[in-house]
């Protein structure tokens, strides 16, 4: 570090390139290979990438070529009068960018963290705070990232590999199913969110290294390799994680959509209720490096071609200018469109076309020797470059909040619905007694859920916040209306304060039977679901559904989820058995027996119960069986042109009940008679399962052909489109083995 000389160490360069490549880029790109080119996303990302690093070369090489002063090189060669022109282009490029990352970061910081202050004084703030950073220089900012740096790449990259285990790999495969003519517009696009990189060419005479460096280009490329390879390394985990978790089309179609999986991830330990709060956080200090880099160049510029004394007067009115750009009544997406297309057919390339102008120009001068005819040519080409490259509310304290802890959602007839708001009880969270249950539900009928909103801010005069919700229960009448259920997965898609990670349960008859037990239970209804979600029904078998995962199974149409169903039994809650979710409705109820064989085929049931059958029809059951462990293996192939799965369920299982008092010799030729008819059993009672189901229903509650697209691509291009077809020529060679210990 060189302390007060405005300079940067080539280490704290590198850092400050990480931080402004993966800023904006780890949010984007996600949306935008996703949009562009689908599954093959990630084929975009790594080709977009690849290009970076020739990008990164050429723009070195320029400076190579300028002689690490480009400005400089500017006035000495043509005169100031040349170097406004060339300035100028660069000015427009880092306004528009500092435009869309205030609108951008001010809508996210809005809608996530900040939802009760208006959008306006979080991006004023943003700006300021931004600006000053700017004042400070570029050896400041520099200082700030290397303090900062582990703190900020660390904790994402960990939640990016916890990220992994929520992958659905049916999300992300088979890949080449795109053109490539989609796969290489991806990847140009991707090459524009690294259009940082362009800064270098002003930011070398910066930089504190021997002269030599300059022109071998060698020491100084290593840096910028490095900064790629651990930027391409984050945006490929952040594709993965967000495309794996919410699918194509939210993917596709919502610009920070990788900001939802910062709800979904669930770090260990559950010490943090709010782990998307502590991301955000974390990612705000990029984020203000990346706005403050761009104000310090645009000041940076304009200062050098205006030749003002001191550029930190300019960041006044750039302040207000940004600003009022970043105010316009327009929707981000669609300023995001406009923004796109400027940088695809100006931004990019004038980052090439006018250096290689000036280099060239420059040489061409030192040829012919004659300054004015060089000026003519350079002013008049990049003039030319230019025509030609045009393209086609106050905060809202605690104790003015209602916080929500459990929804329950029934119908009311074809076209109305009751919604069911829990409170928590804070006298018994604070020991001081209990409150009326009565008064901690709150009751709303409505014809949609916006409306409900509204009945509930005539009525009430705290806010609605859910930004501590639990559980959501289904009642019997929504998850059978395709329109009402749609209409709820859209509200709470486009309602972030709703965590991805909300539990949702079904009830065997109404939501309502569910929600009065809140008084009976401890914690409240809320908070009882979601504990005995974790410790009980998680360590019995029974797979977790959040509502991502309906969201998710909406979105792209050929997901099925097994949402479990309860019951109330005196003033008790329990596991009644399984309603499988598909095409946006519950398509088959299944009770709790029919979904042990369920969860079996679907890879749960890790310490589930089995009771085998009594040799009498009324007896008790004739052993008692618990699961200690089991694994589901799959392989597909085609034959005569039809798809065949060989299905193995296997694991471990003991005997709980039914063969304790035997002699050694004896008992051995029971455990190998139980065996059989254990794996007899279960094989039945699963094949039974996939007939009636799968075969008889056309539900694919298995997922098999979205596993056909990462087990064998050549089944799932067969069928693209064709899912209930596939279901019909499928053939499955069950095998059950159990072995008892």
């Amino acid at each position: 570090m060189f302390a007060e000389n405005d300079k940067i160490s080539l280490r704290q360069f590198n850092r400050l390139l990480i931080f402004d490549l993966f800023s904006v880029s780890g949010i984007v790109i996600p949306n935008i290979a996703a949009g562009a080119a689908g599954r093959d996303g990630l084929l975009s990302i790594c080709l977009g990438t690849l290009y970076a690093f020739l990008y990164g070369y050429v723009i070195l090489y320029l400076c190579r070529q300028t002689g690490g002063r480009y400005l400089n090189f500017c006035d000495d060669n043509f005169g100031r009068f040349v170097t406004f022109f060339v300035g100028i282009p660069y000015i427009i490029k880092l306004f528009f960018c500092l435009v869309f990352s205030a609108r951008l970061f001010g809508q996210i910081i809005n809608q996530t963290l900040l939802a009760d202050t208006d959008n306006r004084i979080i991006i004023l703030f943003l700006l300021i705070v931004s600006a000053y950073a700017a004042s400070k220089g570029l050896e400041v900012r520099a200082r700030i990232t290397e303090v900062i740096f582990f703190l900020v790449i660390v904790p994402v990259f960990i939640f990016l590999l916890l990220g992994l285990r929520k992958v659905d790999p049916g999300n992300l495969t088979p890949l080449f199913t795109e053109s490539f003519a989609d796969i290489g517009l991806g990847s140009y696009q991707i090459l524009i969110a690294y259009s940082a990189l362009e800064l270098m060419i002003f930011s070398i005479p910066l930089i504190h290294f021997r002269q030599g460096d300059i022109k071998r280009g060698k020491k100084l490329y290593s840096h910028v390799a490095k900064a790629l390879t651990i930027t391409g390394i984050l945006n490929i985990l952040m594709y993965i994680v967000t495309m794996g978790m919410l699918g194509r089309i939210e993917t596709g179609g919502k610009l920070w959509s990788a900001i939802y999986t910062f709800q979904m991830v669930r770090l260990p330990g559950g010490f943090l209720q709010r782990q998307d709060a502590f991301i955000l956080s974390i990612w705000l200090l990029g984020i203000f490096t990346l706005t403050g880099a761009l104000f310090y160049y645009l000041s940076y510029i304009t200062g050098h071609i205006t030749k003002l004394s001191n550029r930190n007067y300019l960041l006044v009115p750039l302040i207000l200018l940004v600003f009022g750009a970043s105010v316009i009544p327009i929707e981000t997406e669609q300023f995001y469109l406009y923004f796109k297309k400027y940088m695809m057919y100006i931004g990019m390339p004038q980052s090439i076309i006018i250096p290689v102008l000036v280099a060239a120009t420059g040489k061409l001068k030192k040829i012919i020797n004659r300054k004015v005819v060089a000026n003519t040519i350079l002013i008049f080409l990049v003039s030319l470059a230019s025509f030609t490259l045009t393209g086609c509310s106050d905060m809202t304290e605690i104790e003015d909040r209602n916080f929500i802890q459990a929804v329950g959602i029934d119908t009311l007839g074809e076209d109305m619905i009751e919604v069911y708001y829990i409170l928590p009880d804070l006298k018994a969270l604070t020991e001081q007694g209990a409150e009326d249950p009565k008064k901690l539900t709150l009751t709303f009928k409505n014809k949609d859920f916006s409306e409900i909103e509204e009945d509930y801010g005539r009525e009430n005069n705290k806010r609605l916040d859910f930004s501590q919700l639990k559980t959501i229960i289904l009642g019997e009448g929504i998850t059978k209306n395709k329109e009402m259920m749609s209409s709820f997965l859209s509200y709470v898609e486009n309602k972030y304060e709703i965590g991805r990670n909300t539990l949702v349960f079904l009830s065997a008859s109404t939501a309502k039977s569910i929600i009065e037990l809140n008084g009976d239970v401890e914690g409240g209804i809320g908070d009882y679901l979601s504990q005995m979600s974790r410790i009980n029904l998680r360590n019995n078998g029974i797979e977790e559904i959040d509502i991502g995962d309906l969201i998710l199974a909406r979105n792209e149409g050929d997901l099925s989820v097994n949402i479990p169903m309860l019951k109330t039994t005196d003033k008790k809650v329990v596991v009644s058995g399984l309603g499988i979710f598909s095409e946006d409705t519950i398509s088959y109820l299944a009770n709790e027996k029919e979904s042990d064989f369920i969860y079996y085929a679907s890879g749960f049931g890790k310490n589930k119960i089995l009771y085998l059958p009594p040799d009498e029809k009324d007896g008790p059951p004739k052993y008692v069986i618990k699961i200690n462990r089991l694994i589901r293996t799959m392989e597909f192939y085609e034959e005569a042109g039809k798809p065949y799965l060989n299905m193995l369920v296997e694991g471990y299982a003991s005997i709980q009940k039914g063969a304790d008092q035997q002699e050694d010799e004896s008992k051995n030729d029971t455990i190998e008679r139980v065996e059989k008819e254990c794996n007899a059993y279960v094989s039945e009672n699963i094949g039974t399962a996939i007939k009636a189901i799968s075969l008889g229903n056309g539900i694919d509650f298995i997922n098999l052909y979205r596993m056909t697209g990462y087990r064998d691509r050549s089944i799932w291009l067969d069928y693209r489109d064709k899912q209930k077809e596939f279901l019909k020529d499928l053939t499955v060679n069950l095998t059950v083995d159990f072995h008892i210990q």
